[in-house]
């Protein structure tokens, strides 16, 4: 919620509002969201309990290190920043690794690389070196996570769904898409750290493709009659078209320019992704239903929008599209804010992010 606001102070009042936006909503609100999930996610993984309060009290209090850190950059030694915004990657990926080891989940031991990814990448936009392909690659570090955990979820819910309507015939999730779209975001990753942005272009927009193809194969158009599902289905879409975009602005910059098509997949893979499967946790259940409550809903639709306006308004140097697309942006998060805190009040389903709701725990 935070993260825009450099757009709507006057002029003058930060010394780098731009630098500061992207770290802080790649390493702030994504490296929390990130540490939110797996955190949530673990217990199902190992069977234990959920993470002790200690560990996440801990991680809460060195992520706000994280970002006084850098707040205070110009105000302390670069390795004292660079210790303050890496240490809450550091203790997660740590914590992680040590769970997966104990409890012998060596098929899930992928997780603990992209955060050495965030980790890197964090140090490196920190140093200020190579700061613009830092910057890219960071954004296609989340994009490769959206669609690792994203492409898992998302026709996970879809499937159970449709089989509790008994409409699961014709549902398709070609996975072989879905690692074809990974292997080559990947490469086109690779290809961006290297300075070959051609190939790198062709990479993301062959990417997208793969994505979407796969996404034709859920049925997206029935989620209509489940509005908790269709905020996921409306998320993903985001995904593909980031992808498309960065690429198409890689090969083309004189169409589009590459910050504007990153905001494809920062304000709309990444926020609308976030904001739709955080909502789930804080959404009223109806039976093997989650409802989906107004406020919840326009949140939604403000971020949702909050990207396409930010996307419309490419480079331009007029202040009224950027503005708007910050206080949708804000507006959004803040009635997510208001709905999530009341959900604080009462006890947290279990288990969050199961596709079956009504089952049984085992």
């Amino acid at each position: 919620m935070v993260a825009p606001l450099v757009w709507l102070l006057p002029d003058g009042i930060a010394t780098d509002p731009v630098g500061w936006h992207l770290h802080e909503l790649m390493f702030g609100t994504g490296g929390a969201a990130a540490g939110g999930y797996l955190l949530t996610a673990l217990p199902a993984w190992t069977g234990k309990g959920p993470a002790p309060a200690g560990i996440v009290l801990a991680l809460s209090l060195l992520w706000i290190v994280g970002r006084l850190g850098f707040l205070l950059s110009e105000m302390v030694p670069p390795i004292a920043t660079a210790a303050a915004t890496s240490a809450y990657l550091v203790v997660l990926g740590a914590f992680i690794l040590c769970e997966l080891l104990t409890s012998r989940l060596w098929s899930r031991l992928w997780v603990v690389a992209p955060i050495l990814g965030l980790m890197l990448a964090d140090g490196l936009l920190v140093s200020g070196a190579a700061q613009g392909r830092t910057g890219l690659c960071g954004v296609l570090l989340f994009a490769l996570l959206i669609s690792a955990i994203g492409g898992r979820a998302v026709p996970a819910f879809t499937r159970s769904w449709l089989e509790r309507r008994k409409t699961v015939t014709d549902f398709r999730d070609g996975r072989w898409l879905g690692r074809l779209g990974i292997g080559a975001l990947m490469a086109g990753g690779v290809a961006a750290l290297a300075d070959a942005g051609t190939a790198a272009g062709i990479l993301l927009v062959l990417s997208g493709t793969l994505q979407l193809a796969r996404m034709a194969g859920w049925r997206s158009f029935r989620t209509v009659h489940y509005p908790a599902l269709l905020l996921l289905h409306l998320a993903w879409l985001w995904l593909p078209a980031g992808l498309a975009l960065a690429g198409l602005a890689l090969l083309s910059p004189q169409t589009l320019t590459l910050p504007a098509a990153l905001h494809a997949l920062t304000m709309g893979a990444m926020g609308t992704m976030m904001l739709a499967i955080m909502s789930r946790a804080a959404m009223a259940r109806q039976g093997d239903r989650l409802v989906l409550s107004p406020v919840l809903a326009s949140a939604f639709a403000l971020v949702w929008l909050s990207a396409l306006i930010r996307i419309a308004a490419g480079s331009a140097t007029a202040e009224t599209p950027l503005r708007l697309a910050a206080l949708f942006w804000v507006a959004g998060w803040a009635l997510f804010l208001c709905a999530h805190l009341r959900s604080l009040l009462r006890p947290a389903p279990r288990p969050v992010f199961s596709a079956r709701i009504g089952a049984p725990s085992p």
